[in-house]
């Protein structure tokens, strides 16, 4: 573990990005040297820190400790050169977690993690805490834990929402709840193998504080399999909120899966003691979040939704199974691994109507499923939005749920969403 007093200490820190930055400024705020590197030529104005972009220097293994960035690989040569020096390499929660003293609630899986945790922070600031939101929701744990250390200290508590990248080089996070909410192929690109990315997953649970405890979902086959219940280890099911005095149309969060979540979060409120009443209102406020099944508008009486963050599989299937009406589905893009779609959709065949498939994956996905399911293909994103509108007769949803990734047209899955939006508004 690095020592509380960094004075003096040199720090590289890969990756220039938020987390990045972030880990940065927190590392001089406790005095030490820092260097902060990027393999890309990016323009980054800061004076507090030394940087270098278009490399990453052997300046870097000059240093005591190496702090990664989610979205840097595993397989780089400085990565390499580093482990063969033993220069001690972490992951930037696990620095920001040795100078928090507010306790830590981790949640990770496939699907449902932002969901998840913007539920469990609102309810946890309704309950009086100072309860800062981070991790790979797009706060860095570093912001909000340099936060702590130089504001109030009053009833703190981080939620933190962790990508498979960023379990990598964490070993030493404390948290007070490690959260699994379930276990699907994603990132498969970034792994070797299925079983590398489970493992990765399953690497929260080695992450509890002495008195922590870990809740997965038993509805989930692969953690059904590898994890069983014991004094530290309790299970929650979508069924569970069946005990509460909830009138489920009355909820804006829909889908089986959207009860897991609500579930996961009533399971945590029990640890801290916190009033069902609070839960109960909190629940019955939330809204769903922007691009994960949210409500657009009507085109000719037909619902239109944007779910542009389903960008996989399991999330996409998750999307149609909340609805129970005839659905034009929008589906495409990059997929991340060598997914089978015609498989996948074969389980929800019955909901859906037509299936118009884009981008780059979007050839081969057509190509698997057009002997099964009625479906067409467009390659332009817009020309498949403006094809699937023109097919709204005796439909009721629109759905865009792509199950693809988004980086063969758009910079994020937000971009995608948000022109889809526009081209719906457009022709409402």
């Amino acid at each position: 573990m690095i020592k509380n007093n960094l004075l003096n200490k040199k720090i590289s820190i890969l990756g220039a990005g938020k987390s990045g930055i972030a880990a940065a400024r927190l590392a001089s705020h406790l005095g030490a040297e820092v260097l902060l590197s990027d393999i890309n030529k990016i323009d980054v104005n800061l004076e507090d820190f030394k940087i270098e972009t278009g490399k990453h220097s052997n300046k870097v293994l000059e240093s005591d400790y190496i702090i990664k960035s989610p979205g840097v690989s595993n397989d780089i040569e400085i990565i390499k050169k580093a482990k063969a020096k033993k220069i001690n390499i972490m992951s930037e929660v696990e620095f920001a977690s040795f100078y928090s003293k507010a306790p830590i609630i981790g949640i990770t899986g496939s699907n449902g993690k932002t969901t998840t945790v913007e539920l469990i922070n609102s309810l946890f600031k309704k309950a009086g805490y100072h309860s800062m939101l981070g991790g790979n929701v797009g706060i860095p744990f570093s912001e909000n834990v340099l936060k702590e250390l130089t504001g109030e200290k009053v009833r703190g508590m981080h939620i933190l929402e962790l990508s498979s990248f960023q379990l990598e080089h964490t070993l030493k996070l404390k948290l007070r709840v490690a959260c699994l909410l379930n276990i699907s192929e994603d990132h498969l690109d970034r792994y070797d193998g299925y079983e590398d990315y489970i493992n990765t997953k399953l690497s929260i649970m080695n992450l509890i504080s002495s008195n922590g405890i870990i809740l997965f979902n038993r509805e989930n086959n692969i953690l059904a399999e590898r994890i069983n219940e014991r004094d530290n280890i309790r299970s929650f099911s979508y069924q569970d909120i069946d005990t509460l005095d909830l009138n489920l149309s009355k909820l804006k969060l829909k889908g089986r899966h959207n009860y897991s979540n609500i579930s996961a979060a009533l399971s945590i409120s029990k640890l801290f003691d916190i009033d069902s009443q609070i839960f109960l209102d909190t629940i019955e406020s939330f809204r769903p979040l922007d691009h994960r099944l949210e409500f657009v508008t009507k085109i000719r009486g037909v619902e239109v939704y944007n779910d542009s963050k389903a960008t996989n599989i399991e999330s996409m299937i998750a999307g149609i199974e909340a609805f129970d009406k005839n659905i034009l589905l929008i589906i495409g893009g990059l997929d991340k691994g060598d997914s089978d779609f015609l498989l996948a959709l074969e389980k929800v065949e019955n909901k859906i109507s037509h299936i118009t498939c884009y981008g780059k994956s979007g050839k081969i996905i057509f190509n698997r499923i057009k002997n099964n399911i009625k479906s067409n293909y467009k390659e332009n994103f817009i020309d498949a939005v403006n094809s699937s509108v023109s097919k709204l007769d005796n439909i009721e949803i629109l759905l865009l749920s792509p199950g693809c990734a988004s980086f063969d047209q758009f910079s994020s899955y937000i971009e995608r969403g948000d022109r889809f939006k526009e081209i719906i508004f457009g022709l409402s």
